[in-house]
């Protein structure tokens, strides 16, 4: 295999997750979430410039490499393919955040795989377009959904329920 297969591989599958047997995406979304939280040891100012940059650089090379994916694996949006979900995860994190990394890292872990596996309007229409595009961006649309859910759960019904 040559090194650009190689590299178009280890991508597509986030270092491998994508060939996990039960649930890739929620693998993948796991592996993001502790990335975030290591990018999250850094001062803010870096550590959200790294998480942007983190979050483009992988939505720019998901929709390169997913047609790849699709001819490799065989199939529209194949299971093995979950930069998708890494992506969407770290554009959850970038919009939303409650009471340090380890609380939003896990508040968005558990919105961003339920709106990703539903799929509400119109975030599963985005599959639609065209090559990598909606394999990419249905995941982007299940991270905003993500947040515009988190932030009055959690700010408005979690915290004084808490009494914080």
């Amino acid at each position: 295999m040559s090194a650009r297969a190689w590299g178009r591989k280890l991508s597509a599958t986030v270092l491998g997750l994508g060939y996990l047997p039960i649930a890739p995406g929620t693998w993948s979304s796991a592996g993001a979430a502790l990335v975030y939280m290591g990018i999250m040891q850094a001062p803010t100012v870096l550590a959200i410039g790294a998480l942007m940059l983190l979050t483009a650089f992988s939505l720019l090379i998901g929709v390169r490499v997913c047609p790849w994916a699709e001819e490799y694996f065989g199939a529209k949006d194949p299971s093995a393919f979950v930069l998708d979900e890494a992506s969407g995860y770290w554009l959850g994190c970038l919009l939303f955040w409650w009471r340090g990394p380890v609380y939003s890292a896990v508040a968005v872990f558990f919105a961003f795989r339920f709106f990703d596996i539903v799929k509400p309007f119109p975030v599963g229409q985005l599959e639609q377009l065209p090559g990598g595009w909606g394999v990419m961006l249905d995941d982007l649309g299940a991270a905003v959904y993500s947040a515009l859910l988190l932030w009055p759960v959690c700010y408005l019904v979690v915290d004084p329920f808490l009494g914080a």
